[in-house]
């Protein structure tokens, strides 16, 4: 299959056409969070599906038997049964393609600055609440690859540190205790220190602990 992709001008001209309605920040914010935020509290639905412009929605769930429903992207490890703690260990994009009550995203925003993975925060936020959630049983959704995206200017380092204050808020915003705390971020430092190997280290140390 051939894909074209458009610029923002031809995109806001088919959406408009579409019956789409065309929101604009009054800046350029930096950050994701903030123009999804405008975006939550001006929709009508009780629902919200989110998509990056340059990326493709194959399509969307029939039925929704929970209040979220995490898409299947084709660069992403599916997160099926994904806990607190994997979220952590290996952290992964979760939110595009996402289909969710728009009162949870009321209840919790986007973080709006750019110290922190918001969709992580978002996510880790979610499972530690127990909200219900199901999973896409097939790819529906399409990540083009860019050079200059925020993924690929940053490095490692840069990746994990942020990661590290990720965690630190979402500790604080949900009021955790100073022992699940502690385990949390130490969590964040094995991925700070390993990256990808993160996991296999932490049920090493599990094992060598039974």
């Amino acid at each position: 299959m051939k894909l074209y992709w458009l610029n923002d001008l031809e995109l806001i001209k088919i959406a408009k056409e579409s019956g789409c309605k065309y929101l604009k920040t009054v800046c350029q914010s930096g950050s994701d969070g903030t123009p999804f935020n405008i975006g939550v509290h001006a929709a009508k639905g009780d629902y919200i599906c989110r998509v990056d412009s340059d990326d493709i929605l194959l399509e969307l769930p029939h039925v929704m038997p929970c209040d979220i429903h995490f898409g299947n992207a084709d660069r992403v490890a599916m997160p099926k049964n994904i806990t607190v703690e994997e979220l952590i260990l290996a952290p992964r994009a979760m939110f595009n393609a996402i289909v969710i009550k728009r009162e949870l995203l009321l209840k919790y925003p986007l973080a709006e600055d750019i110290n922190v993975f918001g969709d992580i925060l978002l996510t880790l936020r979610l499972l530690h609440n127990e909200h219900r959630y199901d999973v896409h049983e097939k790819v529906n959704y399409i990540y083009r690859k860019r050079e200059n995206s925020i993924q690929s200017s940053h490095s490692l380092l840069q990746h994990r540190l942020r990661q590290v204050q990720t965690v630190s808020r979402f500790c604080f915003l949900e009021k955790i205790d100073v022992k699940k705390t502690t385990h949390y971020l130490d969590l964040a430092m094995l991925n700070l220190r390993y990256g990808s190997d993160s996991r296999k280290i932490f049920n090493r140390m599990k094992k060598k602990y039974v």
